[in-house]
């Protein structure tokens, strides 16, 4: 077993996920020994989470040592790990992602990963994400990034291909859609295998079973009994119900991850330009929730300092997305095999008809030599067309934002089925800019102020 070392996280003022970590990695013996650093532009945030992370040590009888390090590079020394969740303009520029759009007739359900809000999300993060790439490769180069930062595919895809670099996109979604279906088909999730194939944000089921029985019979026949259309009343979340799920499985023939508010933006007659009202296919609620968890970013502040401070106790293990990443980084650690649901590659083959250059989401099998994608064969036709272009479009992105070129960056935002004509691009690409000049700027040298 490996000894030592540094697990660094880079943008550790993440209100959710940097407890979580803390405290998996607390809660796990192979880290007894290991030094987290905390990294964050506001240096307030990083102190904070390191008093909070020394809580959580002492209250699981941990020996990990939690530090804040204002410096990135020096940070990056000796690490065996990174994990980036930072975002480049806060909750802020989130919220601009949205409403920048929304001026312009285009209403998402949560603007982070496509859609003109996901675009314009990827012209602020790719850069930095490439220039903390750039420092690992100089100052940590046998060092694994996990990122969780979106535009995840367009982050993973920029940083492999700048820095070549050893890095993994993880996201919780299909985990979360296993979950509901095993709920919806009524057999434990631990009897349950499944098999998702495709890009973060919109992977397929592409094989569901326990040991005797193949389940995709029975799920289509719970889709075709429980879902309605654009007008039902329906939930926007993971499960059989969730109807533009259930519409996209009727077209295509395979269910989609990881939920309705997600799959819509990839579709143009699912999520169109606003009209009056709500939303259709029940995806109002979607956005609301999207809209909540930016909004209650101050709240979840006011605890953590209190907890830092000792005036509040520390609370349970909740964050299953941390338990996962801690899962992975112990096999790396101790050499035990480790098969993880879906982690975000470079495709060289995993999916046989998506382009070599796309970052794919498939399963992985995780040991002492890393992270190594499981090949899924090929997807569908139609699918492979809708996901082809799509990663040619993200292709786009990567280099608008590397080269801070606006040509580029409205040909990408044209190609987003959610985006009608030129004009409208263009006035949105204009408007983001207005508002904050470092959505489009050339260079990653130095990188940019995340948080």
């Amino acid at each position: 077993m490996n000894r030592g070392g540094a697990f660094v996280l880079i943008g550790a003022g993440s209100t959710v996920f940097t407890p979580g970590l803390l405290t998996d990695l607390a809660r796990a013996a192979a880290f007894d020994d290991i030094t987290v650093r905390l990294v964050d532009v506001a240096p307030e945030a990083a102190e904070t989470m390191a008093a909070v992370g020394r809580r959580i040590a002492a209250q699981y009888g941990s020996h990990m040592r939690v530090e804040a390090v204002h410096d990135r590079r020096e940070a990056l020394r000796g690490a065996q790990f990174v994990t980036t969740t930072i975002a480049v303009g806060s909750a802020a520029g989130w919220r601009r992602d949205l409403e920048v759009p929304e001026r312009f007739g285009i209403r998402q359900t949560v603007g982070d990963s496509v859609g003109p809000g996901g675009v314009l999300r990827a012209l602020r993060h790719v850069p930095e994400i490439v220039a903390i790439g750039r420092d690992i490769a100089d100052v940590a180069p046998d060092a694994i990034l996990f990122n969780y930062s979106n535009p995840l595919t367009a982050n993973v895809r920029a940083v492999t291909r700048e820095t070549g670099i050893r890095a993994v996109g993880l996201c919780h979604g299909t985990m979360h859609t296993k979950s509901a279906l095993a709920r919806a088909l009524e057999v434990p999730e631990q009897e349950i295998t499944t098999t998702f194939g495709g890009l973060n944000h919109l992977s397929w089921l592409m094989d569901i079973r326990t040991a005797d029985q193949d389940l995709y019979p029975r799920l289509r026949e719970l889709v075709e009994a429980q879902a309605g259309g654009a007008d039902a009343p329906s939930d926007w979340s993971e499960g059989p119900h969730a109807p533009v799920s259930a519409d996209l499985m009727r077209t295509f023939g395979l269910y989609p991850a990881p939920g309705d508010r997600h799959v819509a933006e990839f579709f143009a007659d699912h999520l169109g330009p606003a009209g009056a009202g709500e939303l259709p296919w029940g995806l109002q609620a979607g956005l609301d929730a999207t809209r909540e968890y930016i909004g209650e970013k101050s709240r979840l502040w006011d605890e953590l300092r209190e907890l830092a401070d000792g005036d509040r106790p520390v609370p349970p293990p909740s964050d299953q997305e941390a338990e996962r990443l801690v899962a992975m980084a112990t096999a790396i650690r101790t050499g035990r095999t480790h098969v993880e649901l879906a982690v975000n590659l470079p495709n060289h083959g995993l999916i046989g008809n998506l382009p070599e250059t796309a970052v794919v989401e498939v399963p992985a099998a995780v040991g002492a030599d890393g992270v190594r994608g499981v090949s899924v064969g090929d997807l569908p036709a139609g699918i492979a067309a809708v996901l082809t272009a799509r990663a040619l479009q993200q292709e786009l992105v990567v280099d608008a934002a590397l080269r801070g070129d606006r040509t580029l960056a409205i040909q990408a935002l044209v190609l987003d089925p959610l985006v009608p004509d030129r004009a409208t691009a263009t006035a949105i690409l204009d408007a983001a800019v207005a508002e904050d000049p470092t959505t489009l700027r050339a260079g990653t040298e130095h990188g940019l102020a995340t948080v």
